[in-house]
């Protein structure tokens, strides 16, 4: 049976509530997903699910083979994230992903992306357009955040999620036969679809204030997306999204 959660003072109840804030998430080695697609999409992935809070109402049609508690309908918002909660959520034990390349796939690094939902972004498109897996540099938004996981859309359990992915890391792949291709406008710079993308490649995007980092500036092809209206740039989430696809466009042979 599961133990029912009536007072905010529950030693549960305060742990969940707890981990909205990283160091908690990063001391526990755990994150936590909102709504019913989220918990469903972890509860059958590779991940395992430490513990699947709902709210009484919610319950009354639900079962989950995790541990489960269920809160007080007054209660449950108070764990949550998201301003309109669906009753649902789990914790879910982070999962260390061992990186390592393929030359037949494609990958993208995300160089000192801030923005969780711009990250999750990325995420959801790399794993909609088939890509080998998606590199974070150490600078990037918290990958376990639950905005990050929440834009995802679920697409966070389908795909291999690499963090801490230190630069040498990303030039030791160069030497490996990988080109490294990033959005940057420079006098070198070409129309993203002049570069041949069936190439062993890294689609690297950067920081949505900065750009790319220097060092990887001058290790990469550089590529640009013409704008052909008044807007001074696209966002990263979208700039990695046209890439990607022109990625897979080439490598399947579909006329552009």
């Amino acid at each position: 049976m599961s133990e029912i959660i009536a007072t905010t003072k529950n030693k549960k109840y305060k742990y969940i509530k707890s981990l909205i804030q990283k160091k908690i998430r990063d001391r526990e080695g755990v994150f936590t997903v909102e709504g019913k697609k989220s918990v469903d999409d972890a509860v059958a992935s590779a991940y395992v699910v430490r513990l699947v809070a709902m709210s009484e109402s919610f319950a009354q049609n639900a079962q989950y083979n995790a541990e489960t508690v269920i809160v007080r309908d007054d209660l449950f918002d108070g764990l949550c994230d998201t301003k309109t909660p669906q009753g649902i959520m789990a914790v879910i034990e982070k999962k260390d992903t061992d990186f390592i390349s393929d030359t037949e796939k494609l990958y993208v690094y995300c160089d000192n992306v801030s923005d969780p939902g711009n990250l999750g972004t990325i995420i959801r498109t790399a794993d909609a357009a088939g890509m080998g897996g998606v590199l974070l540099s150490p600078g990037c938004a918290d990958a376990y955040s639950p905005k990050t996981v929440r834009s995802s859309m679920g697409s966070f359990f389908n795909i291999d999620i690499v963090t801490g992915f230190e630069y040498n890391s990303l030039f030791e792949l160069k030497g490996k036969g990988f080109q490294l291709v990033c959005g940057a406008l420079c006098e070198d710079s070409t129309d993203y679809t002049q570069t041949d993308f069936t190439n062993p490649t890294i689609i690297i995007v950067g920081n949505e204030a900065n750009g790319v980092s220097d060092d990887i500036l001058k290790a990469s092809e550089h590529i640009i997306i013409p704008i052909y209206g008044k807007a001074e740039s696209l966002n990263v989430g979208v700039a990695a999204s046209v890439l990607m696809y022109e990625a897979q466009r080439q490598r399947r042979g579909v006329a552009g």
